[in-house]
């Protein structure tokens, strides 16, 4: 009953103002985690040989709604996950500029989702007509994860609720700014071994051939980077987890970070079972979420490294 009270004592204009930017948050929370769930749809797409199941875009074989199989439907289906994902993008970018408080502090990354959201439409069309060429493959992955990692920004921010500002060098700031570059690089290397189909370029692991380092010749170059990479990232990702722990004060970032060094020691599990399974299809998939999720929990870590509370600063 006494909050019943307390609520009735409050200006209404707070309770609106509260309620929008909830409203903020909840659409980009929400638009992040459907999106997130297209990163497994993509490469799920690829991995069942079904990206040029429709020769033409954006219709297929020249119909809005054409004659079903299941390469057909894989692709298709992407298609309208995508688009429905692209409207919420726009109502959510909407809803911010009619938000008058909302507007000057995220006008910037509501801006940004329309562009990429823009380019990840034409990237979409190139990677057909251009027949999966492993450019535009690799570009359409990697718009992909910067209209995801500028969705959850946005909704970081209505969280955050003014209450903090960005501080441009905290400490360690370059070691955040190496982890987040080359968890990025990481997932183009992992891209380029799939848009080049050098999954199985080596047959086992961590050997290729029984050699630990082999002749880096065509895609068995692509593979050995990715895993060479992979294992220099590991290094970093536990480094920076590391460092949080021993000399950084805010929970948030330790959490997040012992996240991402949990699910890259799982990533590198995924990808060893990839090459032993020989690239079960649901697993490549699996393979790239958690790459991105990975991504993900370092970059909310960073996120909340390189904020400052008003009265700190």
């Amino acid at each position: 009953m006494r909050i019943k009270f307390i609520f009735l004592a409050l200006p209404s204009g707070i309770l609106v103002e509260t309620g929008q930017k909830m409203k903020i948050q909840r659409i980009y929370f929400i638009l992040t985690g459907l999106i997130l769930f297209n990163m497994i749809f993509g490469p799920l797409v690829r991995a069942t040989d079904s990206g040029l199941a429709c020769p033409d875009w954006p219709l297929c074989h020249g119909k809005f709604v054409p004659e079903w199989t299941f390469h057909i439907f894989m692709e298709v289906g992407h298609r309208y996950y995508s688009g429905i994902l692209g409207l919420i993008v726009i109502f959510g970018f909407i809803v911010i500029m009619r938000d008058k408080e909302a507007k000057p502090k995220l006008k910037v990354p509501a801006f940004l989702s329309l562009i990429f959201l823009t380019s990840q439409v034409i990237l979409g069309g190139l990677t057909v007509t251009k027949l999966l060429h492993p450019t535009t493959v690799n570009l359409h992955l990697l718009n992909a994860i910067l209209l995801l990692a500028t969705c959850l920004t946005i909704a970081l921010l209505a969280k955050e609720n003014g209450s903090t500002i960005f501080n441009g060098k905290p400490k360690a700031w370059y070691l955040f700014g190496l982890m987040l570059f080359a968890l990025i690089y990481q997932i183009f290397l992992g891209g380029r071994v799939s848009s080049n189909y050098a999954g199985l370029a080596c047959p086992d692991f961590p050997t290729c051939y029984g050699d630990w380092f082999p002749a880096w010749t065509g895609t068995i170059q692509y593979q050995m980077e990715h895993r060479f990479f992979g294992y220099a990232v590991a290094l970093i990702v536990f480094g920076v987890t590391s460092y949080a722990i021993f000399s950084l004060n805010d929970k948030r970032v330790k959490l997040f970070l012992k996240i991402g060094s949990y699910l890259i020691v799982l990533q590198i599990l995924l990808g060893a079972f990839n090459v032993i399974y020989q690239l079960p299809k649901l697993l490549t998939g699996i393979h790239t979420l958690n790459a991105v999720a990975t991504l993900l929990a370092c970059y909310i870590a960073s996120f909340y490294h390189f904020r400052s509370t008003r009265t700190s600063a």
